[in-house]
């Protein structure tokens, strides 16, 4: 029975781990330059050779043993780097104790001008750090525990000087997870159920002992900071993904200038990544990637499960089994907050599946019946096979049969990953002819989705937002208040408003729904660079629209300023808006009759 139930669910692992590997592929597809998905998509297709290489290849736990040795000496040659270039990297955001601490330890001279982002490092080396501490305890000569306890401190000062939070945390966490097994399947085998209790009792206890100290201490709070603007991005980037929700961005760099435009309506890049690793395999690899994701983690750890049940009559496993999976649950409770696997994707995402590889070949081979019968039956193809086509067809039924919201999203979908390839910012040297065809393909497709949907809030958005930039102002109203209506926190649906209520004049309107962004100063900033932008573009009217929101928007100084208040009076009186001019040029002679400019332009206006 044990047999039969684990090669059957490292079967559906093998298959999830293969349909990652196709959802990369698709996602490389779906990029909008896909030069950028390269790298990416190289590191994934490698990992998973990597992977099926451990897994079924290390079937003889000597050879498990020597991969596990021989991946911690890559990792020690690599915090031996970090370690000794850290004083060269002038990293901005770590305390001024470790710079410090760092500096000192800096013995090797510069070597090159390879930039290691800190958090990168971190993610690598927590994902080896507890094979070595299994590789130390689990060595029965004194030299080779005395050596892989000097790996693992090394691994440890390493991780510390990374400054990574998040990495710190996840480490915490594995070593409690540690520590309850060992005190469950040592010493406490009978009482699970109390042992458990007990642990999730402390872990409440500790989660409310870090929020009462987060207020004494500068350095808890500011973790929750980090974490509060952590989670705006996660929602931006929820509802970016909601735009893209089959086929994603697109593999490898593409977030950057997807989420700056589309989720920000900025033209500028302001995070290169999601910083969370389910996130970001969404926005990759689309659904086939999210769905694979989830399902070989699943399979993941129902394997790792039922090999500590039931992988020895003891309970007693090889400890280099616990070291792989302890070392892989560190880099996924990491990923919650962070996601460098796509982003130093050729050395970050590898170190990941040799975690899954040997956590299944150490594993398999908890119970040496599994030595004779082999990993996998021929007949256990069927079930999980004609259960996953099962599964197709009838999500192909209901997405074509009662599935109108899903076949709206599809449509809507196209329409974004047209949009984006049509972007200017984005794709500076398409041909405008052909950048022209996509937009009106895109903008057909979003009003496909609304046909089926109308109430769809990405088609409503960014069909709306579409029409700004088409400088159809009148037309994206609608749209936009039905994308506000389904999502008042969407930042994108609310700023895309309030931009069609300033270029339209509705001044009053647009300050308010700016008002309600996260950040409004920053939004009241970027209505003075719209302002010289639509000068620069000889579109006064505008121009002084955005003037006259931003004003309205209040001013950070105590005091207004007058100047500006005159400029907006110059605006509207250069497109003709006498009435607006008048009113402006009035407003600042009431805060100081004497003002020359005021008087002047306000006899300049024609009676």
């Amino acid at each position: 029975m044990f047999f039969s139930r684990i090669s059957l669910i490292l079967l559906v692992f093998a298959f999830f781990i293969a349909l990652f590997g196709v959802s990369a592929v698709l996602g490389s597809r779906a990029s909008y330059d896909p030069a950028l998905s390269q790298e990416a998509l190289t590191a994934i297709l490698l990992s998973i050779i990597v992977y099926f290489a451990i897994a079924y290849g290390a079937r003889h736990i000597a050879i498990a043993w020597l991969i596990g040795g021989v991946s911690v000496l890559l990792g020690a040659g690599f915090a031996i780097y970090f370690i000794g270039q850290f004083a060269y990297q002038n990293y901005p955001e770590t305390p001024a104790f470790i710079q410090r601490i760092g500096n000192i330890t800096t013995i090797l001279p510069k070597l090159g001008d390879l930039y290691v982002h800190p958090n990168a490092a971190a993610t690598f080396l927590e994902t080896l750090l507890p094979v070595s501490v299994a590789l130390c305890i689990g060595s029965r000569r004194w030299f080779l525990r005395i050596f892989w306890l000097m790996c693992s401190l090394l691994y440890l000062y390493a991780i510390f000087l990374t400054y990574s939070r998040g990495s710190w945390v996840a480490l915490l966490v594995v070593g409690m997870i540690s520590l309850y097994l060992l005190l469950v399947l040592r010493f406490f085998p009978e009482r699970k159920l109390l042992v458990t209790a007990a642990a999730s009792v402390i872990a409440i206890l500790g989660i409310l002992l870090f929020f009462i100290l987060s207020s004494r201490f500068p350095a808890l709070a500011n973790v929750l900071g980090t974490a509060e603007s952590r989670l705006t991005l996660y929602q931006n980037s929820l509802y970016l993904a909601s735009d893209y929700p089959y086929t994603g961005i697109g593999l490898g760099e593409t977030f950057g200038m997807v989420y700056s435009r589309y989720a920000l309506l900025i033209y500028v890049p302001f995070l290169t990544y999601s910083h969370n690793l389910p996130l970001a395999v969404w926005l990759g690899q689309g659904l086939p990637g999210l769905i694979s994701f989830v399902g070989l983690l699943i399979c993941f750890y129902a394997f790792a499960i039922r090999v500590i049940q039931f992988g020895h009559p003891h309970g007693v496993i090889n400890l280099l089994f616990y070291g792989a999976l302890m070392g892989a649950t560190a880099t996924l409770l990491h990923g919650l907050t962070d996601a460098r696997q796509y982003t130093e994707s050729p050395w970050i995402m590898p170190s990941l599946f040799v975690a899954f590889g040997l956590t299944v070949a150490t594993g398999s081979n908890a119970n040496s019946s599994l030595h004779d019968k082999g990993m996998v039956e021929a007949r256990s193809w069927i079930v999980p096979m004609g259960l996953f086509w099962g599964f197709v067809l009838l999500l192909v039924g209901v997405i074509f049969t009662t599935g109108q919201t899903m076949q709206a999203a599809w449509e809507a979908n196209l329409g974004a990953l047209l949009e984006t390839r049509s972007d200017r910012t984005i794709m500076p040297a398409l041909a405008d002819a052909e950048r022209a065809e996509m937009i009106a393909q895109a903008e057909q497709h979003y009003r496909a989705a609304l046909a089926i949907d109308s109430s769809l809030p990405s088609a409503n958005r960014r069909l709306g937002n579409l029409l700004v930039a088409q400088e159809d102002f009148a037309d994206a109203i609608g749209f936009l208040d039905r994308a506000v209506i389904a999502e008042p926190d969407n930042a994108a649906a609310k700023k895309g408003l309030g931009l069609a209520y300033t270029w339209l004049g509705r001044t009053d309107d647009a300050a308010h729904q700016f008002s309600a962004l996260a950040d409004p100063v920053a939004m009241q900033e970027e209505l003075f660079a719209w302002a010289q932008f639509r000068e620069d573009s000889a579109q006064p009217l505008l121009s002084a629209y955005a003037l006259e929101t931003a004003l309205l928007m209040g001013s950070v100084n105590a005091s207004p300023n007058l100047d500006v208040w005159v400029l907006v009076g110059d605006r509207y009186r250069e497109a003709g808006n006498s009435v607006r001019a008048r009113n402006w040029y009035a407003r600042v002679l009431e805060q100081d009759a004497s003002n020359e400019r005021a008087k002047a332009g306000l006899d300049s206006i024609t009676p």
